[in-house]
């Protein structure tokens, strides 16, 4: 649909070419001859809206069009303030149009003529979707888009200079990553967004897991006795085609709120590529191309129940239970790097498939105490998550001219079993004084997994047990959390402060190997933010916030796991987490422009692990350690264009310098260093 409006649009475009444009202005004020900003000015033709403005803080507006018969509909807060039909045969100054404003909306339209589009708070960029017009009949991902500092790419959803971005909607988290969370919010429709909050440097309220920083999505709450449903579907066309379709449903009576969104994926997608690996008498040249074909479904539902007043108390669940295959297909050719000549040729191919499943539920009780704002908001949350894999490859060596050699052929079958079970509890205190605001809580976590695999040797033609790649792995983690921020507004200023401590133990047992290994650490997060309201235009800040990164089971687990006959992954139990500093200072003019400085500080880092050969000089040993610090200055440029009602780009510009200082393993790897950037501009139509 959006594609039949694009090519309208520019139809429509070419053929005014021709014809004659004229320009409609004009002002809208009050009784008392004040202007009234940010109301609804809609142009329309034969009944049919043709282009949409909002007033701006002198009450202006401006159309082009070609001669004809139009009409103008002024209106604010749903009521109409003014209508009228005219005649177009040049340019139209309508003067100052004096409406009458319904005093018991007043209030409220000061509400919104105090709302900007991006609002910069002391922790958070807000992203005020409600306000914008035209995104009926999108989804969240064409908001998520369009949205400052955010971007889209390869099914990643991220901050501008960040990796493993989270999202959560209404302050909780979507436990969905890479292609499910997508296929979940393109299940989520654009015009049931109030806000979405875009939170760099997480303050203390948060775990402080992970450095991507956090997406929230803030949705608009239902009007009371009133429900609303919609259905979806599109179809994309590449190499492959992939569609998707869905509905929500949402209902609100009395005191009772309930909501329901599914959607629905099926696709299937190639990719090739090329690599060169150099060794000391070797190049391996690989080439290889993949097919992988995918479905799933998603769900998200709950109810909200007003008991009181001041007690509101709610269940939601979120699922989603995908099924995936895979046809891989490599061929490596050896060169002896002497003379460029034949070495030999490994051929391979590879079948997997795989299901998984993850449910979670939330279970929440908000309780207000007084009506300056004190409450308490207590959270349980359940989240299961299930995994099967089987997958399958053969690989078959020559040598020089194609020769066989002998045990040039290997074949296996892997198959995983993993379950993955997680509690957690949290009590939040939000305690407003006279002149600071107290936020302060406590939470619990446990964490258990169970990852089981099982190795066959299809060599002979007959599966046969692989003990020494068989592998059971049980992981548990334990985690308590402490926190305390505070906020105070001072003229111009707003100032923001945190700490949050976190003791983390957890247990490995690799059943296989009958190994146990335990640790335990305690850190501590300080988080500290300042924002500078010089006016209405111009917007200062500085922020800085600790995070922290945990090691998944999969780099603990000391079991060697073989990913092909030359390569193999041993985890590490004795690894350290990395601990990020993150220092941020930014400007904003008028919600168009922002530039931010940054610099982070990573400390014990294991970045993408260590290569090394074993003793024949050809087998490949993949191993984390924590060898290195970074350092990451560097530069966001954001420009949001919306000079044309129906048309708004945000271009950024993205650079930073990144220094690797090698401290443990000097002897492996040495210092290095790079300077990347990236630029884009992402253009949205808005339509009625």
């Amino acid at each position: 649909m959006r594609k039949l409006i694009i090519i309208f649009i520019f139809a429509n475009m070419a053929l005014a070419g021709n014809a004659q444009i004229f320009q409609i202005s004009g002002k809208v004020a009050d009784e008392n001859e004040k202007p009234v900003e940010f109301a609804e000015v809609l142009l329309l033709q034969n009944s049919a809206v043709i282009q949409y403005q909002l007033t701006d803080e002198n009450g202006a507006f401006a159309f082009s069009s070609a001669q004809g018969k139009f009409g103008i509909l002024i209106r604010q807060l749903g009521d109409t303030l003014h209508n009228q039909v005219i005649d177009v045969m040049q340019n139209t100054d309508l003067g100052k149009i004096k409406v009458r404003q319904n005093p018991e909306m007043l209030q409220g339209a000061n509400v919104i003529a105090q709302r900007k589009l991006v609002e910069r708070r002391a922790d958070r960029m807000v992203f005020n979707v409600v306000d914008l017009p035209g995104v009926e009949g999108g989804d969240v991902t064409d908001v998520l888009k369009i949205t400052p500092g955010l971007v889209i790419d390869n099914d990643i959803i991220s901050i501008i200079g960040k990796d493993g971005t989270n999202i959560m909607i209404n302050d909780r988290p979507v436990m969905l990553s890479g292609e499910a969370l997508l296929n979940f919010l393109k299940g989520l429709r654009a015009n049931d967004i109030q806000s979405i909050e875009v939170i760099t440097t997480p303050p203390a309220k948060y775990e402080a897991e992970g450095n991507g920083g956090l997406i929230n999505i803030v949705m608009k709450k239902s009007t009371v006795d009133t429900w609303s449903a919609s259905i979806f579907g599109n179809l994309d066309q590449a190499e492959y085609a992939e569609g998707r379709a869905g509905g929500s449903f949402s209902y609100r009576k009395n005191i009772l709120s309930f909501y329901l969104n599914a959607s629905y994926y099926l696709g299937k997608s190639y990719t090739d590529d090329e690599t060169a690996i150099f060794y000391p008498e070797l190049r391996w040249e690989d080439t290889g191309n993949t097919i992988y074909k995918s479905n799933s479904f998603s769900a998200r539902t709950g109810f909200d129940l007003e008991i009181t007043d001041k007690w509101t108390a709610g269940i939601q669940y979120l699922g989603n239970i995908g099924r995936s295959k895979q046809n891989q297909n490599n061929q490596t050719d050896l060169f002896n790097i002497t003379d460029n000549s034949d070495a030999g040729l490994i051929m391979t191919q590879s079948n997997s498939k795989g299901k998984n499943a993850i449910h979670s539920g939330n279970l929440y009780s908000i309780i207000k105490l007084d009506t300056l704002g004190k409450k308490i908001n207590l959270d349980f949350d359940i989240l299961t998550f299930n995994a099967n894999s089987d997958a399958t490859y053969r690989s078959n060596t020559a040598g020089s001219q194609d020769a066989q050699i002998p045990n040039g052929f290997d074949s296996r079958n892997n198959i995983l079993d993993r379950k993955i079970n997680n509690y957690s509890a949290q009590i939040d205190v939000e305690h407003p004084f006279k002149k600071v605001s107290l936020n302060y809580g406590a939470k619990f976590s446990y964490t258990r997994t169970d990852n089981d695999i099982h190795v066959f040797d299809l060599a002979s033609g007959t599966p046969v047990n692989d003990p020494g790649q068989t592998n059971r792995f049980l992981y548990r983690e334990n985690m308590q959390a402490l926190y305390i921020s505070g906020n105070a507004t001072l003229g111009k200023w707003e100032l923001q402060f945190g700490l949050r401590g976190e003791n983390t133990h957890f247990t490995g047992h690799s059943v296989t190997m009958d190994t146990v290994f335990k640790k335990s650490y305690f850190k501590l997060f300080p988080t500290a933010y300042l924002t500078y309201n010089h006016n209405d235009k111009n917007t200062w800040y500085a922020e800085y916030g600790r995070r922290i990164y945990r090691h998944g089971f999969q780099q603990l687990n000391p079991f060697r796991s073989y990913l092909s006959p030359y390569y193999y992954f041993e985890g590490n139990p004795e690894l350290l987490p990395i601990i990020d500093d993150n220092f941020n200072i930014g400007y904003v003019y008028k919600s168009q422009f922002q530039i931010a400085l940054d610099y982070t500080i990573s400390k014990d880092n294991s970045g993408g692990g260590i290569v090394l050969l074993d003793d024949d000089g050809y087998t490949q040993k993949g191993v984390r350690l924590n060898y290195y610090d970074s350092y990451e200055p560097g530069v966001k440029i954001v420009y949001i264009f919306n000079k044309l009602k129906w048309w708004t780009s945000q271009n950024s510009v993205n650079a930073f310098y990144q220094l690797f200082k090698v401290e443990n393993l000097s002897a492996y790897a040495e210092n290095n260093e790079r300077l990347r950037s990236s630029i884009s501009s992402i253009k949205h139509l808005l339509s009625e």
